[in-house]
């Protein structure tokens, strides 16, 4: 008896957890699609936030990033805030600005890729160096950053963009 019982409440707890599963495909598909136009809408306006949590150096380990680094768009004007670990050649007495700085873009391309992802190509220059970021902005939020600078060794980053509040 005492079996029976607990097969029976055991049946009910999985029929209850399968009830009550995630979204259906057709509600996943439509939450993707508008994902995708949120994403295509801040592209176009220039106005989105990529928030990183990796870092990859040209040398030594992939690192976790813990704070709140990222590269921000808006309008005309990029937004740096991100960590730097490599190769410097060439930059002022203890170590300048590095990647953190605010300062109005020189050149803005975007193209859509096939592999449903956005290629952004952002050329800025400040009083220490060029920098050009290569930002691979996908469908579904994810975002890879590449920069590249005359006076340090290039860097990648991924992250997820944020998306401004509607």
């Amino acid at each position: 008896m005492k079996k029976e019982i607990t097969l029976i409440l055991t049946v009910m707890v999985v029929l209850v957890l399968v009830a009550c599963s995630s979204l259906t495909s057709a509600e996943k598909a439509e939450r993707q699609v508008k994902r995708a136009q949120a994403v295509e809408q801040a592209l176009a306006a220039r106005h989105y936030r990529v928030s990183v949590d990796m870092m990859y150096p040209r040398r030594g380990k992939a690192k976790n990033v813990s704070s709140d680094y990222g590269l921000e768009v808006r309008g005309d004007t990029l937004v740096s805030y991100l960590p730097y670990f490599g190769r410097a050649y060439n930059v002022p007495y203890g170590g300048g600005k590095g990647l953190n700085f605010t300062e109005t873009f020189t050149e803005y391309h975007s193209r859509k890729l096939s592999n449903s992802a956005t290629q952004v190509l952002i050329k800025v220059k400040n009083e220490e160096d060029v920098y050009n970021f290569i930002l691979e902005i996908f469908d579904n939020g994810s975002a890879s950053i590449d920069m590249n600078s005359r006076e340090r060794e290039s860097i990648n980053y991924s992250g997820n963009i944020e998306l401004p509040d509607n």
